[in-house]
C-alpha cells in the first residue's frame, strides 16, 4: 500500500510539472487593423473568378493562432482556412471568389480571428479584425466574357479550355439555353489577340427522323422567351435547295405536323436550312440550322454589336 501511495504521488507531481504556467498578466493583443484588400482583375463580370488578398500585419502580441474567414456580399459565401501560427513577419492572405450571376456594387471582407495565449486587457480570450474592400460587378457582354478580353482571360473564365492553333479556344461550356448543368461545344475566336465571336454548337443525328423544326421551335423560344437571354429576333428565313423561301412561325408552328415534317424531310436531306439573326444591346446571335453529315448541327454564333 506505501509503495502504490508514493508511486501516486510520484505520478501526480510530474504531470504538474510537465503543464507550463501560463501568465495571465502577459496580456494578449491583437493588431488595430489588417489590409488593405484587393482583388486581381480591374473589372469583374458576372459569373467570373477572382481572387482577393489582404495584407496582414505582424503586429500583436501573445497570439497562440489565427483563423481568416472571408465573405462577398451578405456572407453568402464564407469560407475559413485552417488555423495556424502568426509568422513572425507580414503575410498575405488570399481567396477565390466567384462573382455573383446580378451585377451591382458587392463588399469583400476578410476577418482575422486573433486566439489569444492569455486573455487581453478586457477579458476576451480572442478578438475579430475585419478589413473590407468594395467591388464593382458587371453584366458581362455574352456568357462569361467581355468583347476584347484576352486569351488568358478566357482560359481563366472558363475551366477547361485547349488552345486549337493561335486564334481559337475550344472546349465545353454552360449552355445559356438548357437549364439545369448541360454543356454544349463551344469555340472562341480571337482577332489581333481580342475576343470577337463566340461559337456553340450541338448536334441531333439524321437517323431520328424527326424533331428537327421543334427543336429550332424551341430554342427560338428560349432565345427570345427565356430569362437567361431574352433577345429581340431581327429575322428567320428557312431557304430550300430550289431558292424558294419561307418564314417560320414562332408562334404557331408547333402545332402544324405537316408543315413540321415537311420541313424535318428537307432539313434531313439537306435540301433545307435555317437562318435565324437576334440581338440585344451587346452581341448578336446567329443560329443556322444545316446538315452536317450524319447530322443536323444547330450552330450559334455570337458576335459583338456595333455601338450605336
Amino acid at each position: 500500500m506505501k509503495r502504490f501511495i508514493c508511486f501516486a504521488a510520484v505520478a501526480s507531481a510530474l504531470a504538474l510539472s510537465a503543464c507550463a504556467p501560463v501568465d495571465l498578466t502577459d496580456h494578449g493583443r491583437a493588431p488595430e487593423s489588417i489590409g488593405p484588400i484587393t482583388v486581381d482583375r480591374e473589372r469583374i463580370g458576372t459569373g467570373q473568378p477572382f481572387r482577393a488578398t489582404c495584407v496582414i500585419p505582424a503586429d500583436g502580441h501573445n497570439i497562440s493562432s489565427v483563423e481568416f474567414y472571408w465573405s462577398l456580399a451578405s456572407a453568402a459565401q464564407q469560407a475559413a482556412v485552417p488555423v495556424r501560427d502568426v509568422a513572425a513577419g507580414p503575410q498575405v492572405e488570399a481567396h477565390d471568389f466567384t462573382a455573383p450571376d446580378t451585377e451591382g456594387t458587392y463588399a469583400v471582407r476578410c476577418t482575422a480571428r486573433y486566439v489569444f495565449g492569455a486573455p487581453d486587457t478586457e477579458g476576451n480570450l480572442y478578438r475579430d479584425v475585419t478589413c473590407e474592400e468594395t467591388v464593382r460587378v458587371e453584366a458581362c457582354d455574352v456568357l462569361r466574357s467581355f468583347w476584347g478580353d484576352t486569351m488568358q482571360e478566357t482560359e481563366r473564365n472558363y475551366a477547361g479550355l485547349a488552345a486549337k492553333g493561335d486564334d481559337m479556344l475550344a472546349g465545353m461550356v454552360y449552355d445559356p439555353l438548357q437549364y439545369g448543368s448541360s454543356e454544349v461545344v463551344t469555340g472562341f475566336r480571337f482577332s489581333d489577340g481580342k475576343l470577337d465571336r463566340i461559337l456553340q454548337t450541338e448536334e441531333s443525328a439524321v437517323s431520328r427522323g424527326s424533331g428537327f423544326y421543334m427543336y429550332y421551335l424551341l430554342l427560338h423560344h428560349r432565345i427570345t422567351r427565356g430569362t437567361t437571354l431574352g433577345l429581340v429576333c431581327d429575322s428567320t428565313v428557312v431557304a430550300w435547295a430550289d431558292g424558294t423561301t419561307e418564314t417560320p412561325d414562332a408562334e404557331n408552328d408547333n402545332k402544324d405536323k405537316e408543315k413540321q415534317e415537311r420541313i424535318d424531310a428537307g432539313l434531313a436531306s439537306g435540301e433545307a436550312t435555317i437562318t435565324a439573326v437576334f440581338h440585344n444591346d451587346r452581341y448578336t446571335l446567329t443560329l443556322n440550322v444545316v446538315k452536317d453529315g450524319e447530322h443536323i448541327a444547330y450552330d450559334r454564333t455570337y458576335s459583338p454589336r456595333p455601338a450605336v
